[in-house]
C-alpha cells in the first residue's frame, strides 16, 4: 500500500511540474506586423516616423474559404512618429485594438537619410526585442522607406512578400547578398569587418535592387552598384554574381554576354611582396578568383579562327572582371574606407602578432595593398546556326 501511495505522489508531482498554457495568446488576439519602415518625420530629424504593414487575414485569398480582395485590401499600413523606436511602437499600439506582434516581421526598411546619420539608435531597440527574428531582411531604401510598403505588385496580395521573394530568389541565384539582421548585428560589433545592407529604390509600384549600401560602423558612407556588388560577392563569398556583357574588340557593334556558374576564390596573405603600383610593403593581399561559365549571347562573330576564339573571349572577360574588381577596391579603400570584404578577419586569424596587434584596422584598411587576379574558363559557347 505504501508503494502505491509513493507512485501516486510521484505522478502528481510530475503533473504539477509539467508546463501549461497559462500565458497563451490566441492568434486572433494578435496583430502581426510583416514589414517595418523607418524614416525621419517630415521636416524634423529629432523624430522618427515608424510605418508598419499589417496583413488582414479575412481579406487574403483562400482564408476561411473566401475569395479575398486586392493587395490594397489585404494589408493595412499605419504610420506614427516618436522620439525613439520604442516610443513610436507604443504610439502604434495605442491605435490598435489588439496586441502588436513582431515575431512575423520579415523586412526592416531604413531610409537612406536615416542610414547616413547612423543606425545605432534604431538598431538598439531591435537588438533587445526577443520577438525580432535575426533572419529578417534589413535593407536601405533610396528616398522614403515607407514608399516600399505602399507598392502594389500585381503578382502577390501582400506587398512585402514580393520583396521577400525578390531577395530570397536573388540570394539563391547568387546575385544578391544574403544579408540578414543577425549578420548586421555581428558586423557592427566586430572590429575586423564593416557592415553592408542591400540597397533598394522604388519607382512607382516597382521596387528594384540597386546594389548595396556600405557602412563604416553604424553610418552609411556610400553605395556599390550591382556590377561592383557582384565582384564583391565573388571575392568574399564565392557567389556567382550576374551576367557580364562586354563589347567585342574589332567589331562595329558586337557584344558578348558571359554567365558565371562556378566561382572559386583563394586569398593569399603575404608578409612581404612587390606590388607594381604601390611599391614594396610589409603585408599585402592577393585575391585569385577562378570563374567558370558559359557564353549565352554573342551579337557578332569575331574574325578569328575557331581555335583562337575561346582564348580571345577568355582574355576579354578576364580584363573586364579585373577592371570591375579594381574599381570595387578603389571605392572601398579610397572613398569609403570600409572593409566589407572581411579581409580583416583573415588578417586577424593569420597575422595577429606581426600585423593585427600593431595596427588599427579601421584606419589602416584604406592603405592596405590589395591585388585581384581573375582566371576565366569557358565551359560552353552555346549553339549557333551555320
Amino acid at each position: 500500500m505504501g508503494k502505491l501511495w509513493t507512485r501516486v505522489c510521484c505522478l502528481l508531482l510530475c503533473l504539477v511540474l509539467l508546463p501549461g498554457c497559462w500565458d497563451r495568446r490566441e492568434l486572433e488576439e494578435r496583430i502581426s506586423v510583416v514589414a517595418i519602415a523607418i524614416d525621419f518625420a517630415e521636416g524634423r530629424e529629432d523624430l522618427y516616423k515608424l510605418t508598419v504593414q499589417i496583413p488582414i487575414p479575412l481579406k487574403i485569398a483562400g482564408s476561411s474559404g473566401q475569395g479575398g480582395g486586392s493587395n490594397a485590401d489585404a494589408v493595412r499600413v499605419l504610420s506614427v512618429t516618436g522620439k525613439t523606436i520604442a516610443d513610436a511602437a507604443n504610439n502604434i499600439q495605442e491605435r490598435l485594438n489588439q496586441r502588436l506582434f513582431l515575431g512575423h516581421t520579415r523586412v526592416l526598411a531604413i531610409s537612406e537619410q536615416v542610414a547616413r546619420r547612423g543606425t545605432g539608435e534604431i538598431i538598439d531597440a531591435f537588438r533587445r526585442d526577443p520577438q525580432i527574428r535575426r533572419l529578417l531582411w534589413p535593407i536601405v531604401v533610396k528616398g522614403e522607406a515607407a514608399s516600399l510598403l505602399d507598392i502594389k505588385p500585381k503578382l502577390v496580395q501582400i506587398p512585402v512578400v514580393y520583396i521577400m521573394d525578390l531577395i530570397e530568389n536573388g540570394t539563391k541565384m547568387g546575385i544578391i547578398p544574403n544579408q540578414t539582421l543577425g549578420d548586421y548585428f555581428i558586423q557592427t560589433t566586430n572590429e575586423a569587418m564593416q557592415p553592408m545592407l542591400n540597397y533598394f529604390e522604388v519607382a512607382g509600384d516597382e521596387p528594384a535592387w540597386r546594389g548595396v549600401a556600405v557602412f563604416h560602423g553604424y553610418k552609411m558612407v556610400g553605395t556599390l552598384k550591382d556590377v561592383y556588388t557582384w565582384s564583391l560577392l565573388q571575392l568574399r563569398d564565392n557567389m556567382k554574381g550576374g551576367d557580364v556583357t562586354i563589347k567585342l574588340p574589332d567589331t562595329d557593334n558586337g557584344y558578348v554576354t558571359f554567365r558565371p556558374h562556378f566561382v572559386d576564390t583563394k586569398l593569399t596573405l603575404r608578409g612581404s611582396h612587390m606590388l607594381k603600383k604601390r611599391g614594396r610593403h610589409e603585408h599585402g593581399a592577393i585575391y585569385t578568383c577562378e570563374v567558370q561559365g558559359d557564353i549565352i549571347e554573342m551579337t557578332a562573330k569575331p574574325d578569328l579562327p575557331a581555335e583562337k576564339q575561346i582564348p580571345m573571349l577568355q582574355g576579354v572577360i578576364q580584363k573586364e572582371m579585373e577592371k570591375r574588381a579594381q574599381k570595387l577596391i578603389d571605392q572601398l579603400q579610397g572613398e569609403y574606407n570600409s572593409d566589407v570584404l572581411k579581409l580583416g578577419l583573415a588578417l586577424r586569424g593569420r597575422h595577429f602578432h606581426d600585423y593585427w596587434g600593431k595596427h588599427e584596422w579601421l584606419k589602416d584598411f584604406k592603405d592596405f595593398p590589395i591585388e585581384v587576379k581573375y582566371v576565366i574558363k569557358l565551359r560552353r559557347l552555346g549553339m549557333e546556326m551555320h
